[in-house]
């Protein structure tokens, strides 16, 4: 009887993927007045990393072949540039309804020289729900390399974001996604780093999945490095979701102070890339500009969570200067009977990764829902954000060398 319960809240928490949500096109950002209205910009094909093509049997959404990516700007898959580096994780099973979480997986680089990452490339197969990738020194969380328990090295992302640094977070449930910077822009991984990702699997399947993920790194010459980026974090850990309601839930994250006190410099970030992360009970995820005199200028805004990838490429950089920071959120429609919080499982997220150049990095925390009021018949709630912002070291060392 356990089991069977498990599985239903399992299967509710993702059935969108069973039906529906397979409709991946259908999810949009809402056009502008007097936008392009085109079968293809009806679609919105970008929104989930795919193009658009017209052919005999109209206009749909094409996935590009591994390797590529959907560019935009060319509208064609474009090949990633670099020099890729492989490594395809331990195998899974899965049975119908089981969440596995509170592991971790790494291999060691064995890098002698550091790594500009332009691009990252996964492909999985195990029903992997959400995965977030940092990289530190190859003599930290020490151990053999494969799958171990996290809390058996002490590992979190922040403390392995401290350690060393932030590479790619996975859109939800997504069985392939590519996190591409504009040539030029990359991360910097150390020489001697080791590769650390959480293990966070869910089948909402009646059948057990058996599979494993496969992560590509795509490195540059550090000579073709024009724009070093640094990661941020904004989540909403004080989510509490009500009954039987349409909600939205915001924050208004004026990072500015934090950022000058870091990096010793104005607020002057440009943004590159935005990582959206929601359950399956969000119906859209939004994110603008928050302060200074674009204040509300939308940087993204997406209906429902659908499996799809969600990560947004800004081929020109979003130039903050003169802002205060970001505005962010999300909104749900419950037909629950209990209030739903930030957590795993039949729970509820609201977060987002970005890389942006700048000389700081910061985490943005929202751990409380005040009520605003509403707006027609959707609650609102929203706090301040609490946010701890830190130098980041484009410099720093990596590990030791091995023995």
């Amino acid at each position: 009887m356990q089991t069977e319960k498990r599985f239903i809240r399992c299967f509710r928490a993702v059935a969108p993927f069973l039906g529906i949500f397979l409709l991946a096109c259908g999810d949009t950002e809402p056009a502008a007045a007097g936008a392009d209205l085109s079968p293809c910009a009806k679609l919105g094909c970008a929104a989930n990393q795919k193009l658009c093509v017209e052919d005999s049997a109209g206009a749909h959404c094409e996935v590009c072949p591994p390797g590529t990516y959907a560019s935009a700007k060319s509208g064609v898959c474009e090949a990633l540039s670099g020099d890729p580096l492989t490594h395809t994780f331990a195998e899974f099973t899965v049975l119908p309804g089981e969440e596995i979480s509170g592991l971790c997986q790494s291999y060691t680089l064995g890098n002698a020289t550091e790594i500009w990452v332009n691009a990252v490339e996964l492909s999985q197969d195990e029903s992997s729900h959400h995965s977030n990738w940092t990289f530190v020194p190859s003599d930290r969380f020490d151990g053999p390399d494969g799958v171990w328990k996290c809390a058996e090295r002490n590992y979190d992302q922040v403390t392995g974001a401290l350690a060393g640094g932030v590479i790619y977070a996975q859109s939800t449930q997504v069985s392939h996604e590519v996190q591409k910077f504009p040539d030029g822009a990359a991360v910097r991984i150390p020489p001697y780093s080791r590769i650390i990702g959480d293990v966070h699997l869910l089948n909402p399947t009646p059948e057990p999945i058996k599979g494993s993920l496969t992560l590509t790194l795509y490195g540059i010459p550090k000579a073709e490095v024009a724009h070093k980026l640094a990661p941020f974090h904004m989540v909403y850990t004080g989510l509490a979701i009500p009954p039987h309601a349409k909600s939205r839930f915001y924050g208004e994250c004026a990072v500015a102070n934090n950022y000058l006190g870091a990096a010793g410099k104005p607020f002057d970030q440009k943004l590159y890339y935005v990582l959206p992360h929601t359950h399956s009970m969000a119906t859209r995820f939004f994110m603008q500009i928050l302060g200074g005199p674009r204040d509300g200028e939308s940087l993204i805004d997406l209906g429902g969570y659908n499996g799809e990838a969600h990560g947004k490429l800004f081929e020109t950089p979003i130039d903050m200067t003169g802002a205060e920071g970001y505005r962010f959120g999300c909104e749900y429609e419950s037909s629950r009977d209990d209030v739903v919080h930030y957590g795993l499982g039949d729970q509820e997220m609201c977060e987002l990764l970005a890389f942006a150049e700048g000389n700081a990095a910061f985490e943005s925390n929202v751990t409380v829902a005040e009520p605003r009021g509403m707006e027609g018949d959707m609650q609102l709630f929203s706090a301040g954000c609490s946010t701890i912002a830190f130098l980041y070291d484009f410099e720093k060392a990596g590990g030791p060398p091995p023995p």
